[in-house]
């Protein structure tokens, strides 16, 4: 891969793994409500408030690339619902936000960071309200994009053009690294970027619309296509 300034990754299922981060986070949201606002818990189950939250972002437009203020509005509904005023909200958001930034990364991760960092720029790119800069690796990151910041999701080229736009690297000198074959391989491909596909658990490829540049298993094999082993 010649000519390579940055090296972005997605976060999500890429740098840790995902489910584990949301639910620890869930039960943390949950217990804030239960010990605070009872009412809501006492009617509704985890299961039950997260498939609320699925049915407001199918009817609300404008939120479907900024899960920060879909949780957000989320708790308004609720307030509503069982008479609570709003002035908690945002403590109760911010107990699921501080979790939800509690991740454990894979053991690839913090190595090949420490390699990346004396070559290139490092940057984040999420559909995701992860932060990568309340994380214990944040410091290895220049850069951080996210699909609120953008104003759409990925795939759309528009969040990579953001990326482009802050760092001031053009496409052609981005390498993007995500597990997500729809979102990632065919969102950098549609930017004109070049990308590689973390296959961490051997699935097959089944994106009909582009094929990865480069397949990996570990995030270690990214070193040797960029040269550096």
């Amino acid at each position: 891969m010649n000519k390579i300034k940055l090296v972005c990754f997605d976060l999500d299922d890429t740098l840790w793994p995902c489910m584990p981060t949301i639910h620890h986070a869930e039960n943390v949201y949950y217990q804030w409500l239960k010990t605070n606002r009872p009412r809501i818990t006492d009617a509704y189950t985890p299961d039950e408030i997260r498939i609320k939250r699925r049915d407001l972002r199918e009817r609300t437009a404008g939120l479907e690339h900024d899960i920060s203020q879909l949780r957000i509005q989320s708790l308004h509904e609720l307030a509503d619902e069982f008479g609570y005023s709003t002035e908690w909200i945002e403590e109760a958001f911010e107990a699921f936000y501080h979790a939800r930034q509690q991740v454990s990364f894979y053991e690839d991760v913090a190595p090949v960071l420490e390699k990346l960092r004396a070559h290139y720029q490092i940057a984040a790119v999420t559909n995701g309200n992860a932060d990568i800069y309340m994380t214990e690796l944040g410091d290895y990151f220049n850069y951080a994009v996210s699909a609120a910041d953008a104003g759409i999701c990925k795939p759309d080229p528009a969040v990579f053009e953001l990326l482009q736009k802050i760092s001031g690297i053009t496409a052609d000198a981005i390498v993007h690294v995500g597990d997500h074959q729809i979102d990632d391989i065919e969102g950098a491909s549609r930017a004109g970027i070049r990308n590689v596909w973390i296959n961490r658990h051997a699935e097959s490829w089944s994106n009909k619309q582009v094929m990865p540049d480069h397949t990996v298993q570990s995030l270690f094999e990214i070193l040797s296509h960029l040269g550096l082993e």
